[in-house]
């Protein structure tokens, strides 16, 4: 079953700067905010951020004091009005798209004409909007509930904005043969439908052409969610509505070659993570039984961080051959097997971001926790016996390195507060843990396998610059596919605190730099000429920078081969020189 997802899927940005809002505010203070009504139409974001203390209410009498959110359907006036008088501290979310709408409500409304609004009765936003009409509006769903609009000589029209663009244009058509001695100045029809739910609704119009079926995941009460099915149905195409991977019915797919999997407005990148992932496991099934134990097998080689582990022992064997001339095997095993339980312990220690962005990974972590931490465990000690033909001061400093690196997952007793969040180890400091990660793994492919020498040549420290550069730039990189539920569970990556655009930004210029210092390392003869091929490297990562931060979607086992073979390219490429 070949599965593809639409470009669009995920948050739209009302719905994203809503939720960024609330989020910055929790993380500030720690204080409790309510929400009239669910901030957003998906359940599983609204508990989540039940669990950082939003909490939405269905009535004014549910709040006596403190902060509200107005959520991105944005409220009436009047409604207002009142959360003020109650003292509120009020913050407004409202999307600048549905505010746009009612300036154009309240302005018309004022001048006497007849707003017609196209959507959905009794829904928010809907009701939000005809709080500024000031009792002249009338709601349509379709051109036959025009013919019974009352007579008027100046109408204006406009639209809920996820409404779909075909029926707007339909009702917008039957207005002007309602009132045919109306002109231009006297029927005023304003396109209100946001950007974003055109591109969806258009993309599942061209997607439907594409599958045999739709999955589409999004809450059943998100309006948006359930007019991309009513869209992909009206295209011939079964379409499927789920809220989470445990409701889909794989009997309704089974067969089929091609599905289609999009999202409403209010659904996360990380819940389509899922359904794809579920997706993905059901369909082995129905696969050959070499190509189904292959693809188990990449699955587990990726899930393991084993992939991640080789592409640091490359480097290890590359940086040995550079600085002594000889590509040792030893200390590239024991690079390998700190990588590998290193990076699971820190899975280990994330159970929570593990069952929300990857379940798949979380699955295998959560229900064979023991045997993977005894193992790495293991690891780590077989990466000791490895080392020690290095030197007494090689293993020293591996045993300190391992010691530091658990300790920094381990949970603290007590949690501390510290800047407005909650610190409960040393990996919940903002931005620390792309640094400390970086500088680990430079140490162990480049120092510390050299250790037993007086002295280091520069060429080591060289290399060992090259690799934190690279080893962070792959970090933030990967940090850009968790941005969303980092946020929610309150993880504080370098994405986070930067912004995508920025963090994008930081990528290139530590690429940038790490190519500057290896060309004046190689032009300076600092380095050899088969340090070369770390450029290549470095040349995947930025374009993986640009592919991870403008395509929202990248599925997991896909994501793990595109953020980590940089190493592999930039390891492959020098040694391949050196045998030149």
């Amino acid at each position: 079953m070949r599965i593809i997802i639409a470009d669009s899927a995920g948050f739209c940005m009302g719905v994203r700067r809503a939720v960024n809002m609330v989020l910055e505010l929790v993380e500030k203070d720690q204080e409790p905010v309510c929400s009239i009504g669910s901030l957003i139409h998906n359940p599983q974001v609204v508990e989540l951020l039940r669990k950082r203390g939003v909490k939405p209410v269905s009535s004014l009498d549910e709040i006596e004091r403190g902060r509200v959110i107005i959520r991105s359907h944005g409220i009436s006036p009047r409604l207002r009005e009142k959360l003020e008088q109650k003292g509120m501290q009020i913050l407004d979310a409202t999307c600048p798209r549905v505010a746009r709408v009612h300036r154009a409500v309240e302005k018309y409304s004022g001048l006497g004409y007849l707003i017609v609004v196209l959507g959905d009765p009794g829904h928010s936003e809907v009701e939000g909007i005809l709080g500024f009409a000031a009792g002249r509006a009338q709601v349509v769903q379709s051109p036959e509930d025009v013919k019974n609009l009352p007579a008027a000589d100046q109408v204006v029209f406009l639209a809920q904005t996820t409404q779909s663009l075909q029926k707007f244009e339909a009702v917008a058509e039957a207005l002007k043969s309602r009132y045919p001695g109306l002109k231009d100045e006297r029927l005023i029809i304003i396109n209100t439908l946001c950007d974003s739910t055109e591109r969806r609704q258009s993309e599942i119009r061209m997607l439907a052409k594409k599958v045999d079926a739709l999955v589409i995941v999004g809450g059943r009460e998100s309006a948006n969610t359930k007019r991309l099915q009513e869209i992909a149905v009206s295209e011939g195409k079964p379409a499927y509505l789920v809220e989470s991977e445990q409701e889909i019915d794989f009997d309704q797919l089974r067969g089929l070659k091609t599905i289609g999997l999009t999202a409403g407005a209010s659904t996360p990148n990380w819940m389509i993570w899922r359904v794809y992932e579920e997706l993905k496991r059901m369909s082995l099934g129905e696969q050959k039984f070499l190509i189904r134990i292959m693809r188990q097998a990449a699955r587990l080689i990726a899930i393991l961080n084993i992939y991640l582990a080789a592409g640091g022992a490359l480097l290890s064997l590359l940086a040995l051959k550079l600085i002594t001339g000889q590509a040792q095997l030893f200390p590239a095993l024991a690079a390998f097997f700190y990588l590998a339980s290193i990076s699971n312990f820190k899975l280990i220690f994330s159970p929570r971001m593990l069952s929300i962005i990857e379940p798949a990974r979380g699955k295998i972590f959560s229900d064979h926790r023991f045997i993977i931490l005894y193992l790495s465990y293991i690891g780590l000690i077989v990466g000791g016996l490895f080392i020690y033909p290095a030197g007494f001061r090689p293993l020293v400093f591996y045993i300190g390195l391992c010691l530091l690196s658990v300790i920094y997952q381990t949970r603290f007793i007590e949690a501390k507060k510290r800047a407005g969040a909650w610190i409960r180890s040393l990996v919940d400091f903002p931005g620390s843990q792309n640094i400390f990660s970086a500088a680990a793994w430079s140490a162990m492919i480049a120092l510390i396998p050299l250790l037993g020498r007086k002295h280091l040549p520069a060429s080591a420290w060289i290399l060992f610059a090259l690799f934190f550069l690279m080893t962070l730039g792959r970090g933030i990189i990967q940090d850009f596919r968790g941005l969303q539920s980092d946020r929610m569970v309150g993880r504080q990556t370098l994405p986070v605190l930067l912004g995508p655009a920025r963090s994008r930004m930081l990528v290139h210029s530590l690429t940038s730099s790490a190519m500057l210092l290896l060309i004046a390392a190689l032009a300076a003869g600092v380095v050899k000429i088969p340090a070369a091929g770390i450029g290549l490297g470095l040349v995947w990562l930025s374009a993986a920078a640009e592919l991870f931060a403008r395509k929202k979607l990248i599925p997991g086992l896909a994501a793990e081969i595109l953020a980590d073979s940089g190493f592999i390219l930039a390891a492959a490429a020098g040694l391949a020189l050196s045998k030149i």
